[in-house]
């Protein structure tokens, strides 16, 4: 189920008349980082945010037929459709990494250990990655961390591959880290994040304004610390 969210730090319809900056995030993280990213855009642009939940492969839809007016989150690698531009430069690098039981850390040596053992990955994920090297029916895909998590417990999968930044931040939250582990071999490859817009909104008219807003976000850092300042509420204690 979708829904939708509008966010009242705006108070002014800013510079473009009427328009609002329509995203959506994961159905697990609603108020999660890319919340705080898509925030930051609508701050910086003047305009109001109406920001949803979907999965990300809908999300990849949305973005590509028009519901959506922009997404963050978007790899270097994920797959695009034609009416969908990446934005540069990338706002950040994540490194994916892949968790197994506590314990297990010396099952996996390399990308051969998948020939006898199973995978949980992100529904959809590219096939340009490590995943090529992994038999398929030795891959099983999932819609969340939390499915990913699910099924490790459950056993029926030996490890799953997920943003090692996002899933440290999680099991910080859930007490998990003394469970789930990063495994002895990890992927070497990081990935770039971008913005991603649609050809049709009326963002792409002020493409070269939000790609100006990137380029000055990573040279202030203020992705980083936006990511940073997250983490650390995440570890507050709750009351």
């Amino acid at each position: 189920m979708r829904y939708w969210v509008l966010l009242f730090g705006i108070v002014s319809w800013g510079v473009y008349g009427n328009d609002v900056l329509r995203s959506a995030v994961s159905t697990n993280f609603p108020d999660g980082l890319h919340t705080q990213y898509l925030t930051y855009f609508a701050d910086k642009l003047h305009v109001p945010s109406e920001i949803g939940t979907m999965p990300y492969a809908r999300r990849l839809r949305s973005i590509d037929n028009g519901t959506l007016d922009i997404m963050v989150g978007v790899s270097s690698v994920a797959p695009i459709g034609s009416n969908t531009e990446r934005l540069n430069p990338a706002y950040e690098s994540l490194s994916l990494a892949i968790f197994v039981l506590a314990g297990n850390e010396s099952t996996i040596q390399s990308i051969d250990s998948f020939d006898h053992l199973t995978i949980g990955v992100t529904r959809n994920a590219s096939r340009q990655s490590l995943l090529k090297h992994i038999p398929e029916e030795h891959i099983v895909p999932a819609v969340s961390l939390e499915q990913k998590i699910d099924l490790l417990f459950k056993r029926r999968i030996d490890a799953f591959l997920h943003v090692r930044q996002s899933t440290f931040s999680r099991l910080i939250t859930e007490n998990l880290c003394s469970r789930i582990r990063p495994a002895d071999f990890q992927p070497p490859k990081e990935l770039e994040q971008h913005v991603a817009i649609n050809k049709d909104s009326w963002l792409y008219l002020h493409k070269a304004e939000l790609e100006k807003i990137l380029r000055d976000g990573v040279a202030n850092s203020d992705f980083a610390h936006i990511r940073h300042r997250f983490y650390l509420a995440q570890q507050e204690p709750q009351h």
